[in-house]
C-alpha cells in the first residue's frame, strides 16, 4: 500500500492546443465527460490549483506506458522477442529495428502523452495568479515547470527541434507554428528547471511524499546541462550535481535490492518516481506483464507475459560475476510446470505480487541519487579527466553492487573512465529508460547499436531473414515527427531521412 494519495486519479481536462490535439476554438464539441470540468471553470483557488498539479503527476502514467518503447527498446539493453510472429506487434518491431515510419503508433502516442503533460502544466502556470500565497504559488508553479521541462528534455533528445508551447493555443494559431531549434528548446527547459530548483521545497514528507523536491530539479538540471555540453554548461552541471551529492538529505542505500522493494518504496535513494498501487484501483503498473515471458502462465507474474522487451544476450553477459544488480533487474531462466527450467531472458525489476493483469504495485524510478553521483563523475571527467573524486563516486556505486573497486590503472585515462562509466550506468539503471539517452549524450549511439545489431542472434537469423537488421545511420537517432502533425500543418519540416 502506498503511503500517500498523490496518485489518486482526479479529473482534469487539458487544453487541447499547440501541435498536438488541435481543435478550432470556434467549434463546440462535447469533449467533457460528466466527471470532467474544463480548465477555465476549474482553477478558482489554491486548492483547485493543487488538484490540477496532481493531475500533472497523473499524466506521467501515459508517458511511462510508452517511454520504454522509444528509449529502452531502441537501446542495446533489450529487443522485442523473436518468438513474436512476423505479423504480431509490428509497430514494436519497427521501433526495435529502427525501420519505423512517421505513422508508427507508439511514436505518436508518446509524443501525444508528452504534450498532454505540457498542456496540463501550462494550465497551472497560466492560472497560478488565483493562488494568493506567493510562496505556495511559486511551489505549485515550480512543480508544473519541472514537468514541462522534463517533457521537453525528453522530446528534444528524441526528436531534435520541437514545438515550444507555453500557453493554450487556438487551432488557427497552431497551424502557423513551426518547430523551434534544439538550442531554443534547451534554453526554454533550462529556465524552467532553474525556476523549479529555486522554488521547490527541500523535502517532501507525510502527505506530500512522492511530490517533487528541489533536489530532483537540480539533478535534472545537471543532466540537461551535461547533455547540452560545452565547458560552461558542464561546469554548471558540476555545481548543481555536487550540491545534490554532498548537500542533499538523499543518499544511496547499502542494498541495491531494497531500492526497488515494494515494501520500501520512495526510500532515501529515490528523488522522483512515478507511483503505482496494486489492488484493482486503477493505479496498477502494466510493465510486469509487458516484459514477462510469453506462455509463462502465472509462474513469473500473474496473468502471463507479452515478452515485448527482452534483455539482450550482451546485456546478460555484461554483468561481472557477483554483481548483485543482475538478479534484481533480470533473469535468464524461469521455472515452470514440473520444475522445468525454461531458457527465456526477462526483466524482473518491476515484478511483484498482484492479483490482476497489468496491476503491479512497483513504482518506476525516474531520478535516483546514484544517477546524480554518476552524472557528477561523468561531468568531472569531461572537464578534468578521472580525478580521485570522480573515481571515488564511480567506485561507491560499483562496490554497492557487491563488486571490488576499480584500480586506478583500469580507469586512469579519460577514455577508459568514460567507457567504464558507460558500462556502470548500463547495469545500475538497467531497464529504467536511461540507456538510450546515455548513448545519445556520450555520442556512442551509432557505434554501440551497430555492434548490437551485428552480434545479437535475433537480428541475424538465416531462418528469418525478414527480421535481420542493417546498420543504422546518424539520422535514425531522431524519431520522425508524427504524420498527423504534418497533415495538420504541411509546412512543418519532417526530420531528415523520414
Amino acid at each position: 500500500m502506498k503511503r500517500n494519495s498523490i496518485y489518486t486519479r482526479m479529473v482534469s481536462l487539458i487544453s487541447l492546443s499547440a501541435a498536438f490535439w488541435f481543435i478550432s476554438c470556434d467549434k463546440e464539441l462535447d469533449l467533457n465527460p460528466i466527471s470532467e470540468i474544463s480548465a477555465d471553470e476549474f482553477y478558482k483557488d489554491a486548492e483547485e490549483i493543487n488538484l490540477a498539479v496532481v493531475g500533472i503527476y497523473n499524466g506521467m502514467y501515459d508517458v511511462l506506458d510508452k517511454e520504454w518503447i522509444v528509449t529502452e527498446l531502441r537501446s542495446d539493453n533489450t529487443y522485442m522477442s523473436p518468438r513474436n510472429s512476423e505479423t504480431a506487434n509490428v509497430p514494436f518491431r519497427q521501433v526495435d529495428r529502427f525501420v519505423l515510419t512517421s505513422q508508427n503508433i507508439h511514436v505518436e502516442d508518446y509524443w501525444r502523452a508528452c504534450y498532454r503533460v505540457i498542456s496540463l502544466a501550462n494550465n497551472v502556470i497560466n492560472q497560478i495568479d488565483v493562488v494568493d500565497d506567493p510562496e505556495l504559488a511559486a511551489h505549485y508553479e515550480a512543480e508544473a515547470r519541472f514537468f514541462r521541462a522534463h517533457m521537453y528534455f525528453n522530446l528534444v533528445r528524441l526528436w531534435g527541434g520541437v514545438f515550444i508551447v507555453d500557453h493554450p493555443v487556438s487551432g488557427a494559431e497552431a497551424k502557423t507554428m513551426d518547430r523551434s531549434t534544439p538550442q531554443e528548446v534547451y534554453d526554454f527547459l533550462l529556465e524552467d528547471l532553474r525556476f523549479a530548483a529555486e522554488n521547490l521545497p527541500a523535502t517532501a514528507t507525510g502527505a506530500a511524499l512522492g511530490r517533487l523536491t528541489a533536489w530532483a530539479a537540480k539533478t535534472e538540471l545537471g543532466k540537461a546541462l551535461l547533455t547540452l555540453g560545452g565547458t560552461a554548461n558542464i561546469n554548471s552541471a558540476i555545481t548543481e550535481l555536487s550540491d545534490v551529492v554532498y548537500n542533499s538529505p538523499f543518499s544511496y542505500l547499502d542494498d541495491y535490492a531494497l531500492v526497488f522493494d515494494t515494501s520500501n518504496e520512495y526510500n532515501n535513494e529515490i528523488l522522483y518516481a512515478v507511483r503505482y498501487q496494486t489492488g484493482s484501483v486503477g493505479l496498477g503498473a502494466p510493465f510486469a506483464n509487458y516484459f514477462a515471458p510469453m506462455q509463462s502462465d502465472d509462474f513469473v507474474v500473474r496473468g502471463n507475459g507479452d515478452e515485448l522487451n527482452v534483455p539482450a544476450t550482451s546485456m546478460s553477459e555484461s554483468y561481472m560475476a557477483g554483481d548483485e544488480r543482475k538478479a534484481v533487474s533480470m533473469a535468464d531462466t524461469w521455472i515452470g510446470y514440473n520444475g522445468i527450467v525454461n531458457q527465456s531472458k526477462h526483466i524482473t525489476k518491476y515484478n511483484s505480487e498482484f492479483a490482476t493483469v497489468d496491476d503491479a504495485g512497483n513504482d518506476w524510478p525516474v531520478i535516483r541519487f546514484t544517477d546524480a553521483m554518476l552524472l557528477l563523475a561523468e561531468a568531472i571527467n569531461e572537464i578534468s579527466g578521472p580525478t580521485p573524486e570522480a573515481v571515488e563516486l564511480l567506485n561507491k556505486v560499483h562496490e554497492r553492487a557487491g563488486l571490488v573497486a576499480y584500480e586506478d590503472s583500469e580507469v586512469g585515462s579519460y577514455f577508459d573512465f568514460k567507457l567504464t562509466l558507460e558500462t556502470e550506468r548500463k547495469q545500475e539503471f538497467a531497464f529504467e529508460n536511461q540507456r538510450w539517452f546515455d548513448l545519445l549524450r556520450t555520442g556512442r549511439a551509432v557505434t554501440v547499436m551497430n555492434t548490437h545489431f551485428a552480434t545479437e542472434d535475433q537480428y541475424n537469423d538465416p531462418d528469418r531473414p525478414q527480421f535481420n537488421t542493417n546498420p543504422i545511420e546518424e539520422y535514425q537517432l531522431l524519431l520522425p515527427i508524427p504524420q498527423y502533425e504534418i497533415d495538420l500543418n504541411p509546412s512543418i519540416a519532417q526530420n531528415i531521412g523520414y
